[in-house]
């Protein structure tokens, strides 16, 4: 059962699209993130699902009835801003409790879910503590509650990580998607940030210049990109042109053939091919092995070694080849040191190339 679906939406500022005929169908119980650069229509489209814009054109429907033009406080969806928008002036508990007070739900019910939902959020001990006293992790998780306190049939996430520092940003993305999971609630989440999304989503929506330009699971996308667009935003990519020969292999920058796995789709014009290998994919040889198919000499020209990893890059006369190794699979790896880097067929995808701008 689809529990949100969209149809042709679209939203102008003027004469700019800022969303442009959006279709999606967001599933029931899953967390979904729109993840794309700033200004591709994400935040835009987040808002016109709940109710904080109109759509231009086009039509929300949730839950069977159409709701492109109910107000935001009819739609029954939870929401935490960037700001998060706590009241500074009131105290965690009065915080969480301010939907239900909107709601004049009677006191003693207020008191008993506000109760719980700090115990949900591990935050029972504050429950008195002005906001401003808690550090960003707490206020984060403040935030959340609040917006679930009413029992939103939709949670709604604007960029609600992005003030954080690294390491509380990673703590948060695991308890937001633990508590995700524990209350079943279908959630919606902005971000920018390529690594949140494929940690916490079960489904990606790839978005770029008002468009959706892939939906997916988290790894299928990473996988297999429909575009250079995708793929060079998705991870880290050796991104190269090539020409597609027809028979299961490409010319490479220098015309070296390099053998790939068939395509599961192929650019309509052979000019508009890009060959795509992730770095974990590439594997560095040495030197002295046999110089077989799909096999390029190269120099290493930088290595970025952070312990349990190293990333080298590979010059490959004309191009270069970044490959994810470790100390094990590559000791003693020097910069200027002479490698062969073997690129498996099967790692080798043909997408399409990034559209002329």
């Amino acid at each position: 059962m689809t529990h949100l679906t969209l149809q042709a939406v679209t939203k102008r500022f003027n004469a700019a699209y800022a969303v442009d005929s959006v279709d999606l169908s967001v599933p029931d119980g899953k967390l979904v993130c729109f993840l794309g650069p700033s200004g591709c229509g994400k935040t835009t489209l987040l808002r016109m699902i709940a109710g904080l814009e109109t759509p231009s054109s086009g039509s929300i429907n949730f839950a069977g009835r159409d709701i492109t033009h109910r107000p935001a406080n009819q739609r029954d969806f939870g929401m935490v801003f960037q700001s998060l928008a706590l009241f500074p002036h009131m105290t965690v508990a009065q915080n969480v409790a301010y939907p239900l007070k909107l709601r004049k739900t009677a006191k003693d019910a207020q008191a008993r879910r506000v109760a719980e939902l700090l115990e949900l959020i591990q935050l029972p001990h504050m429950a008195n503590r002005p906001v401003t006293q808690l550090s960003g992790g707490q206020r984060q998780r403040v935030a959340i509650a609040r917006a679930i306190a009413s029992q939103p049939k939709l949670l709604l996430l604007d960029e609600p990580l992005s003030a954080l520092d690294a390491k509380l940003r990673e703590a948060m993305q695991v308890e937001i998607r633990l508590l995700q999971q524990r209350l079943g609630i279908t959630t919606i989440m902005v971000t920018h940030d390529q690594r949140e999304a494929m940690t916490m989503a079960d489904e990606i929506v790839v978005m770029e210049k008002g468009r959706i330009a892939q939906v997916g699971k988290p790894l299928d996308i990473y996988r297999d990109p429909v575009s250079e667009f995708v793929a060079d935003f998705i991870g880290l990519g050796n991104i190269l042109p090539v020409t597609y020969d027809g028979t299961g292999g490409v010319s490479l920058p220098g015309g070296r053939r390099i053998a790939v796995a068939q395509p599961a789709r192929m650019p309509e014009s052979n000019s508009d091919i890009r060959l795509l290998i992730r770095p974990e994919d590439v594997c560095v040889k040495s030197a002295s092995s046999d110089a077989g198919p799909n096999r390029l000499a190269g120099t290493v020209t930088f290595i970025r070694d952070v312990g349990a990893s190293l990333e080298a890059t590979i010059d490959c006369a004309g191009f270069t080849l970044t490959a994810a190794t470790t100390p094990r699979e590559t000791p003693g790896l020097t910069l200027g040191m002479p490698v062969l880097a073997e690129l498996p067929p099967h790692a080798c995808k043909l997408i399409a190339a990034r559209a002329a701008r």
